[in-house]
């Protein structure tokens, strides 16, 4: 099976979790070739056919090592590939299909059972990595095989020859035999990662390759032959070895080739284990190998506990080496008879020497000393032996790249049984930075006066804690309050800058009778208080302010300082004032204008909704402020000039521009349209988001009269066709087109018969109705995309922008003579009139076409009709 599938329990997901049905497939093939080649072992080279029972059986351990490795949901598959395995292997020996079925319900079961057991067991995952976890794998184990041979001579006991306890004993010594031999190869690390790391380790390998080789010739030596002078507990002196420096998946393969050796050599009638009857050299056989087991396993187990305790106590010292050079720490010790003397790492981390480099010695840390603190320090050495006492100190360092470190040391004296001073013992803090650190902040304390006494427009005042006496009167309190900084500081409180009303109304708020206190309830509960103050200035007038207290612990969490900060709101109140008349007038501006207005949001990612409309805003659209706030401003207008303002909106916004203004068609709640001037301002106000100001002036009743204006420009106040200059557009527009294949543009001319005669009997009022009807049927002559224009008086033109051949264009032609040849009625009245139609089509080569070209072609052809009879279509000859 693949590594990648072995997980520890509780751990992170395996690489099979989750995976498709084929890595299933897989892993239960894998599982099955395992299955059978190694049940195929125990019943071929294992089994000795004389008692019908297997030496040990690989099968059981290899399943629980299995099964510990792998996800609980993974079981059935397993489960279910190692029973096929074995009972193909059962089937194809020594059992029928129904014994060897009771066979797999006994060797299942014992495998599950043991597998939850060591779930159960070992909670922090199956590794035998201590004689504790050792120890309780072999009661797992030993309660799962004595299950499984139970429900094993059950099966077998009626068949059998022998008897079901006799049954039940052999299963149970060959099935925790091939537990015990087995699983340990593959539990001795937490995971796979762990069992790959140390199969590559190729230190030990090499060493493995030589005691693997030792342990096959000891024990192909013992066992190999007759003889019966080499006990077998010899071929134990290699696997100890193993066990002791190679770990468990060496030693105990090596266990594994001792056993394959041992019991093949002795079920073929060699080694000193050979006996009848042979029960008892089964026995015997399997006494030698549990044994060997049994000495290995916990080996094994007593060098891994070793090993952990070794890198535990390297950790620890490792721990207290990077401890002591984290705290700039360092210990010495000299014994004061002997003069011998020993010195922590740190202590030559601080002195800036190598260990192996300078031997430990009081000379040699005395001349380390600054010259100016060395004589203090050799005085007190000289009298610790007279006095038994040596002082604490502080004094410098010089190491040798010339760098000073001050140090504090503190000593304590060691007595003998005597009373006399024996040893010193010394602890030796690098305080180098702390020093720096108070020098920096003494520099920052005096910075910090000079900063406050710079602040003009603020005032800072300090307080004892005790006295209440005001301590620190800045510059800018001076200014702010009136007095003097030596008049208030040492002589008064800050009572003297509160005005009475506020002092009264916090004693009476409080219950407290003392003012300060009475003020200072808010920061004595929570540590800090800001609120508005009204103060008293030296020369009785009173301003509101903004007043924040707060306290300064001392070393033992007493309040040592109570600070003040006062800030002057007059000019504050004064431009609040000011912006809440300026808003006034704003919203008063906002909401009686005449003219539509709105402010808009731009909100990230969803700029353009309504935050607030006037009424204006609210009749042209027709509908309701709550309407129409939170819609986006281009929900009001057409589909296409919503986009419009959408792409206005990005350019304002992307270029950093300040206003834009556009013409939008605008929906009505009424289902109306509106035409308005959009204005759109942006507004960034300090410190706010930006929002903008539209304003919409209604210029519906404009935008109307251009659009008729610009109709009746371009079109037959009669009948609503195009007209001339219209048609000449066109054309030159579909002659600038380049043509697809073998296609042309055609002009029809179409003059007609007989209106005059109509016109000059019947009015003009008839003709005009005539000639009404006349462009409604020759529009209905024609394809969509072709145009009819009127040129004038009785003269049509009809447009083909794109004619492939040219009997299209003269079919359209005959038809509009046909439809013009019916009778029309108007006003009860019944007339008849004709139609002469002159074709011009334009050239498919690349000689071109010209608009006065095509026109005068076809009206010459409109000629050429009417010569010919009239009431018919005649092709230009161009």
């Amino acid at each position: 099976m693949p590594i990648s599938a072995l997980r520890r329990p509780g751990g992170e997901d395996d690489a099979t979790a989750g995976t498709p049905v084929v890595h299933a497939v897989l892993l239960f093939g894998a599982c099955l070739a395992a299955a059978l080649a190694l049940s195929m072992l125990g019943l071929r080279l294992l089994r000795d056919p004389s008692v019908h029972v297997s030496l040990w059986w690989p099968l059981s351990g290899f399943g629980v090592a299995l099964l510990a490795r792998l996800r609980a949901r993974l079981w059935p598959v397993v489960l279910l590939a190692l029973a096929c395995g074995q009972f193909l292997a059962n089937v194809s020996t020594y059992y029928g299909p129904l014994t060897a079925a009771g066979i797999q319900v006994a060797t299942v079961g014992e495998v599950l059972l043991i597998s939850v057991l060591l779930r159960r067991a070992l909670p922090g995952g199956v590794v035998l990595d201590s004689p504790r976890a050792a120890f309780r794998f072999t009661l797992c184990a030993v309660t799962g095989v004595a299950f499984g041979a139970a429900v094993f001579a059950l099966v077998q006991s009626v068949p059998a020859e022998t008897s079901s306890f006799a049954l039940w004993h052999g299963y149970l010594r060959s099935h925790a035999l091939g537990l015990l031999m087995v699983s340990p190869l593959f539990l001795g690390s937490p995971d796979a990662r762990g069992l790959l790391t140390g199969i590559r380790r190729h230190r030990l390998n090499l060493e493995w390759a030589a005691q693997f080789t030792v342990v096959g010739l000891v024990t192909a030596g013992v066992f190999s032959s007759d003889q019966r002078v080499v006990p077998a507990f010899i071929c134990a002196l290699p696997l100890i070895w193993g066990g002791l420096r190679l770990g468990p998946l060496r030693a105990m393969a090596s266990l594994i080739l001792m056993a394959l050796i041992a019991t093949t050599c002795t079920l073929h009638g060699f080694g000193p284990v050979v006996q009848d009857p042979p029960a008892a050299q089964t026995l015997a056989m399997q006494v030698v190998l549990a044994s060997a087991t049994l000495c290995t396993l916990f080996v094994v187990l007593a060098a891994e506990q070793k090993s952990a305790l070794l890198e535990l106590t390297r950790a620890g010292s490792a721990d207290l080496v990077e401890a002591e050079r984290i705290a700039g720490l360092g210990s010495s010790a000299i014994d004061l008879a002997t003069g011998e003397t020993r010195w922590s790492a740190g202590l030559y981390a601080q002195l800036g020497r190598d260990p192996g480099a300078v031997p430990p010695d009081p000379a040699t840390y005395l001349a380390a000393i600054h010259p100016d603190d060395r004589d203090v320090v050799a005085a007190g050495l000289a009298r610790v032996h007279e006095s038994g006492q040596m002082p604490h100190m502080q004094f410098r360092l010089i190491r040798p790249d010339g760098t000073e470190r001050t140090v504090l040391v503190r000593n304590r004296v060691d007595r003998d049984t005597a009373g006399r001073a024996a040893q010193l013992r010394s602890t030796v803090l690098d305080v180098t930075a702390i020093r720096e650190a108070e020098s920096a902040l003494d520099q920052e304390r005096k910075r910090l006066a000079g900063v406050l006494d710079a602040v003009q427009d603020v005032a800072i005042v300090g307080a004892d804690a005790r006295s209440m006496l005001i301590t620190f009167f800045n510059r800018g309190a001076e200014q702010m309050l009136g007095w003097r900084a030596d008049e208030v500081v040492g002589v008064h409180t800050p009572s003297i800058y509160h005005a009475p009303g506020d002092l009264e109304r916090a004693m009476s708020d409080t219950g407290i009778e003392d003012p300060l206190l009475a003020i200072g309830d808010e920061l004595t509960r929570t540590g800090h208080d800001s609120r508005r103050w009204t103060c008293l200035r030296q020369d009785g007038s009173l301003f509101q302010a903004q007043g924040s207290l707060t306290q300064i612990l001392g070393p033992d969490g007493a309040v040592e300082t109570y600070i003040a900060v006062i800030v002057d709101l007059t000019r504050v109140l004064r431009a609040e004032a000011e912006l809440q008349e300026s808003e006034d007038r704003f919203r008063l501006a906002f909401d009686f204008a005449p003219m539509a207005m709105a402010i808009v949001a731009l909100d990230e990612g969803d700029p353009g909704r309504i935050v607030r409309a006037n009424p204006a805003l609210c009749r042209f659209a027709n509908t309701t402020e709550p309407a129409l706030v939170g819609r986006r401003l281009a929900d009001l207008m057409t589909p296409a000039h919503a986009d419009g303002a959408a792409a206005d909106l990005r350019e304002l916004l992307g270029t950093g521009g300040d206003s834009i203004t556009s013409e939008r068609a605008f929906h009505r709640g009424d289902g109306g349209e509106l035409w308005g001037l959009l204005s759109t301002s942006v507004v960034r106000p300090a410190g706010r988001e930006p929002y903008l100001i539209t304003m919409i002036e209604d210029i519906t009743a404009r935008m109307q009269l251009t659009e008729r204006l610009r109709h009746e420009a371009s079109h037959d106040p009669l009948t609503g066709l195009p007209n001339r200059q219209v048609l000449r557009r066109r054309l030159e527009d579909a002659l600038s087109q380049p043509p697809p294949h073998d296609a042309a543009v055609a002009v029809l001319y179409v003059d007609l018969d007989g209106f005059k005669g109509v016109n000059d009997s019947l009015g003009h009022a008839v003709g005009d109705e005539l000639l009404v009807q006349v462009a409604d049927r020759i529009a209905a002559c024609v394809r969509s995309s072709d145009v009819v224009a009127r040129l004038g008086g009785d003269e049509f033109a009809v447009l083909l922008p794109r004619v492939g051949y040219l009997e299209t264009a003269t079919a359209i032609g005959e038809r509009i003579v046909e439809a013009l040849a019916e009778p029309f009625e108007i006003d009860g009245s019944f007339c008849r009139i004709g139609a002469s139609i002159g074709v011009a089509m334009s050239a498919t080569d690349d000689s071109g076409s010209t608009v006065p070209q095509l026109l005068n072609a076809a009206d010459e052809a409109m000629y050429e009709a009417k010569r010919a009879g009239k009431g018919r279509v005649e092709v230009s000859g161009r």
